[in-house]
């Protein structure tokens, strides 16, 4: 894997070296990079990194600072790498689900093509509004696109659905990938892109004044207690051809105000409306689609768990050099939850490996000659964690 890093040496650490640090902080639950300093003294850390002493929070700065578009996308270029690996290692080659969502990522400063936007927990300030895809059977990352928070959710939309797709494995046809798109891809040209080259999609569609009056006058059956769905075709105002649109509604008296809907007319409240060239039943469509749910759970863990949500630097590339970075923590952490833990607890996520895997009062001591990890008295996981090991002992390079 090659990677064309910023021109940074800094005392006795490569570029690559810094880089690693800057995973091994994610991955680690640091926080912000000025958290790092917690580990400069630590005597356990940078043997096991490799180094004589940690790098200072500045050097891990500075190393982003330098990113430019040709590094940035020479990291993206090796970490498409990894995903090819890794879709083989997961057994993922013969079908695909692409699911894409945005998110406003708040700043609080002058950065770089940050801007205001559509930022519902803190109006006006500025953000940036990314895009971020992954593979909706096993979470695998695809990409993630910066932009500034002023921008359209569709704008740069297309190209960035282009790359995702070529990110695929070659082994996977067209007619085997599914897209399940947010409001942002409700565009003519992306629905003409996907229908041409033969994807199968469900996106979610803005309610014009037009399909507004479709959707209130198209006829429902029930599929569920206190649900109804309904099936129609319609053509947008300028698209070339008709689709076909799927709708949801429910009773009033059923309804909760905890759920999310579109808005109310007579005697019911109206929430998804979609459209997709799939031939599946409209409830199937529907029940595909809410499966969606889990890219919000995977940005809001981004944000939360990997750090996302705290912008290192004032400089764009900077801050897409970071999300890039972030991006590979989480597939090298979902790596190892699906090649290393035993069925029963891949389903833990980084929270739970951190409290109960990786923040151990252990202590690394050396016996005739030998590195030995003791591990607490009673520790009530030390069968799997000793499990662990010895899977990791048994698992072939990804290179």
């Amino acid at each position: 894997m090659y990677v064309r890093w910023p021109d940074y040496h800094y005392r006795n650490f490569h570029p690559a070296d810094i880089f690693l640090t800057h995973l091994f902080s994610i991955v680690a639950g640091i926080g912000r990079v000025e958290n790092t300093q917690s580990l400069y003294h630590n005597g356990l850390i940078p043997p096991l990194l490799g180094f004589t002493d940690f790098p200072h929070r500045d050097t891990l700065r500075e190393f982003l600072r330098r990113y430019d578009a040709t590094h940035l996308k020479s990291l993206q270029s090796a970490h498409d790498t990894l995903r090819s690996k890794l879709f083989h290692h997961l057994h993922l080659g013969y079908t695909a689900i692409v699911d894409t969502d945005t998110t406003p990522l708040t700043v609080f400063g002058r950065q770089q093509e940050a801007a205001a936007g559509y930022n519902p927990k803190y109006h006006g300030k500025h953000s940036y509004s990314p895009i971020i895809a992954s593979e909706g059977t096993m979470g695998l990352s695809l990409g993630i696109i910066l932009r500034p928070g002023n921008f359209h959710s569709s704008a740069g939309a297309l190209d960035f659905l282009k790359q995702v797709l070529h990110k695929l494995p070659s082994s996977i046809a067209a007619t085997r990938i599914r897209l399940r798109l947010d409001g942002g891809f409700y565009d003519k040209d992306i629905i003409h892109f996907l229908d041409v080259e033969g994807y199968g999609y469900v996106i979610a569609a803005k309610r014009t004044r037009p399909l507004r009056k479709q959707i209130v006058t198209a006829r429902y059956h029930r599929f569920a207690p206190g649900w109804e769905v309904a099936s129609f075709s319609y053509t947008p105002f300028h698209w070339d051809q008709s689709h076909r649109f799927i709708a949801i509604r429910r009773p009033v008296e059923a309804e909760s105000e905890t759920q999310q809907k579109l808005f109310t007319f007579k005697r019911y409240t109206y929430h998804n409306t979609l459209v997709t060239n799939l031939t599946l039943t409209p409830e199937a469509i529907y029940r595909s689609y809410r499966k969606r749910a889990l890219q919000e759970l995977l940005i809001r863990e981004l944000k939360d768990s990997y750090y996302m949500s705290k912008i290192p630097s004032r400089m764009f590339y900077a801050n897409a050099a970071y999300m890039e970075i972030i991006l590979w923590a989480y597939d090298l952490v979902l790596a190892f939850q699906y090649l290393c833990l035993p069925p029963q607890h891949q389903h833990w996520n980084i929270h739970t490996l951190r409290r109960e895997l990786w923040w151990l009062p252990a202590e690394w001591v050396k016996r005739d000659n030998r590195n030995m990890l003791l591990l607490p008295e009673k520790y009530h996981y030390e069968k799997l964690f000793t499990k662990i090991q010895k899977t990791i002992s048994k698992l072939k390079p990804i290179f």
